[in-house]
């Protein structure tokens, strides 16, 4: 960061920052004072301490807000009423900040005043689990909110992700340990979200503290929007992974295919789920949602939209192979999803599951895996797809890709009958692949119909992998 020695003129000579970001420096006459200017040249004196946290110790490093820059000759001084923000001389500054460093040698916290005993601390207020709340509520969930013709905005599609993340990584951990529930937003400092990262990559990957980062980004420019006295500790070139790292290439070969089938196998209800997802190419969601009364019983599935979808596959006739596993699983008047969780609902909890298969499969294989996430299989069926043969027209809307430009605006074609053959050509394939042997056809059987000897083959490989 750079340093100068303040001056009023110095000061008021100051650009404003590049929109979107914001420039300081630290005053070389004064220890931990600095001051900021942001695009709208609104300019800010900060002291940068190791503030008491009230138990006797101190802190990690944070700055505080002083006040806002007046110039000395200022005929009137303007005060931000709204959060308490006085508006400072330089020199004003200068003995501000050396008033809170002798308060803060005595163990007071100087940003805090002292609040009245029947009143409830402002740093009560202001944690990071009331400030999500908040954020959730009016952000996420756009309670109360309605849009120009005065409709309810709905919510955001990703808000049971955004809840997620907030539960298991940041107010808490995996285990239910405490994290930041009760810390104190202002306290959040840079080395904070670093070391919390860290954390997060070494347990769970750079793409879950990439994920995790982007959150707590989204809130905290949201809180610092709505006040004056808050700056995001996040800045550029704290993600994990690099763009050209975020766009996934992940396949399984074939002998990962066959490892991975035998090993979900041994997995009950979570082991067929995967099966079932690299033979639909649907979303884990979608598929996790699957109700008995939406698949017909010649297979069609008919796949619900939900508000603000982008794309979704709508219709789609399952395989024979596919059908035979759904017909396997456990049905009662009380079980009305496919696959059937512990309790009442659709099937859930899948990192431990996941972990599971990931060992099951090392344990086949007799060495390790590299990694891939269940969204893989999407990419694998849709690469399997086009090694048998199928248009990457036809496939891309077996997958529930918005089909881009004209072609989607005019084709409303629903395309059942070219996913359905699709749907059973990847079938066959992925049979093949699980039964290699059964790929090896006597010569003489080529001069009987070949259509039927390829039929009959496709069927009895599928019936083999089934079974």
């Amino acid at each position: 960061m750079a340093t100068k020695k303040f001056s009023d003129p110095w000061i008021r000579g100051l650009k404003a920052a590049p929109e979107g970001g914001r420039d300081e420096w630290h005053d070389e006459a004064e220890t931990g004072l600095l001051v900021t200017i942001n695009p709208k040249r609104r300019v800010t004196f900060w002291l940068y301490a190791r503030y008491p946290k009230g138990d006797g110790t101190c802190g990690a490093p944070s700055r505080r807000v002083l006040g806002d820059f007046c110039p000395a000759d200022a005929k009137d001084r303007i005060y931000i009423v709204k959060k308490g923000v006085p508006a400072l001389a330089l020199d004003e500054a200068r003995q501000k900040a050396r008033e809170w460093k002798a308060a803060i040698a005595d163990g007071i916290d100087p940003s805090r005043p002292a609040q009245p005993v029947d009143e409830e601390p402002q740093a009560v207020l202001e944690t990071i689990a009331t400030v999500f709340v908040e954020f959730f509520k009016r952000h996420v969930m756009k309670e109360g909110q309605k849009d120009g013709r005065g409709r309810p905005l709905a919510p955001l599609r990703s808000a049971k992700e955004i809840k997620r993340i907030f539960d298991h990584y940041i107010l808490e951990d995996l285990t239910g340990n405490e994290r930041w529930r009760n810390r104190p937003i202002a306290s959040i400092t840079r080395r904070d979200v670093t070391e919390l990262l860290d954390t997060i990559q070494d347990n769970n990957g750079a793409t879950q503290a990439d994920a995790v980062l982007a959150q707590l980004s989204s809130m905290f420019n949201w809180y610092a929007a709505r006040g004056d006295d808050f700056v995001s500790p996040i800045v550029r070139g704290m993600k994990r992974t690099k763009s050209s790292e975020r766009k996934r290439k992940r396949i399984l070969s074939d002998e990962e295919i066959r490892i991975f089938w035998q090993a979900c196998g041994t997995q009950e209800v979570f082991g067929v789920f995967c099966q079932l997802l690299l033979l639909t190419l649907q979303r884990r969601e979608k598929l996790r949602l699957m109700h008995r009364d939406y698949v017909t019983s010649d297979g069609l599935w008919t796949i619900p939209t939900e508000d603000r979808e982008k794309g979704n596959a709508e219709y789609v006739r399952l395989s024979p192979m596919a059908m035979q596993i759904v017909k396997k699983q456990p049905t009662t008047p009380t079980r009305p999803f496919v696959f059937q969780g512990r309790l009442a609902g659709p099937i859930n909890g899948f990192t431990d599951a996941k972990a599971e298969l990931d060992a099951k499969m090392e344990e086949i294989a007799g060495h390790p895996i590299p990694h891939w996430v269940l969204h893989d299989l999407r990419r694998t069926g849709k690469t399997l797809m086009i090694r048998a043969g199928v248009s990457p027209h036809v496939s891309e809307r077996v997958l529930g890709h918005v089909i881009p430009g004209v072609e989607g605006v005019y084709d409303q074609h629903d395309y059942l009958a070219e996913k359905t053959e699709a749907l059973r050509q990847l079938a066959s394939l992925v049979a093949r692949i699980l039964n290699p042997k059964d790929n090896v056809v006597p010569m003489k059987a080529r001069s009987r119909s070949r259509s039927n000897s390829q039929m009959e083959q496709k069927a009895e490989a599928e019936r083999t992998a089934i079974n």
